[in-house]
């Protein structure tokens, strides 16, 4: 509502914390590097192959839950940014048609919710699935992810591609959509993890004293 109304206040910490951060930014040089780097290696259409790949692989080991909550997250993830940008329509800061073509599609950060319901989701899963499995190097791509996720956010600030309330409208809508996500499917992926392990013909330990024989009785 603050968007659209034009409410000074907003306009006020956009427009002040934007030149903040540009300026910051365009003097060491470096940042603005990495924020476009991030931005491009993080564009819509690798992050859905990446996890669509993701979404396949836990499909072949039978976590179809946890596919599922992937595949759930992107697509409303998506399409809650279309329909926003669509409707609202909000022009991008000044300077940023240096690094964006679109200018009329500013609110909310695409880049940003994607950082969430796509790359926090999918390191959430990854640890997840490497502590119960016991596979290190998946709790560790599974951190990578969830600290990356929010960062892109970051990138389009340095950049000056989106207003700062774009960005922070974007994390909370992706917020929003992955715990959706989650409260529809995590326990169903929470019981799949030990289903696969199931079908895989894992068992479980036995319980203290099952299996053995009682000793016979002294004469």
């Amino acid at each position: 509502m603050a968007v659209v109304t034009d409410w000074p206040a907003l306009d006020a910490f956009d427009d002040g914390l934007t030149d903040a951060t540009r300026g910051w930014a365009d003097r060491l040089g470096w940042p603005v590097d990495v924020a476009w780097l991030i931005g491009k290696a993080t564009a819509p259409f690798w992050s859905a192959a990446a996890v669509g790949v993701v979404v396949l692989i836990l499909w072949r080991y039978r976590y179809r839950a946890a596919a599922g909550l992937l595949a759930l997250s992107a697509i409303a993830g998506v399409t809650t940014s279309e329909i926003m940008k669509r409707a609202i329509g909000r022009t991008r800061p000044p300077g940023a048609e240096e690094f964006q073509s679109d200018m009329s599609r500013s609110f909310p950060s695409g880049h940003s919710m994607a950082g969430i319901y796509l790359y926090v989701a999918t390191g959430l899963v990854l640890i997840h699935l490497g502590t119960t499995r016991g596979v290190r190097w998946l709790v560790l791509l599974g951190r990578t992810l969830v600290v990356l996720g929010p960062a892109i956010g970051v990138s389009r600030l340095i950049l000056g591609v989106h207003w700062p309330s774009d960005i922070l409208a974007g994390w909370a809508l992706g917020s929003v959509v992955l715990l959706a996500a989650a409260l529809i499917l995590w326990w169903p992926v929470d019981r799949g993890w030990r289903q696969a392990d199931a079908e895989a013909g894992a068992t479980p330990p036995a319980p203290p004293g099952a299996g053995t024989t009682p000793a016979a009785p002294g004469r």
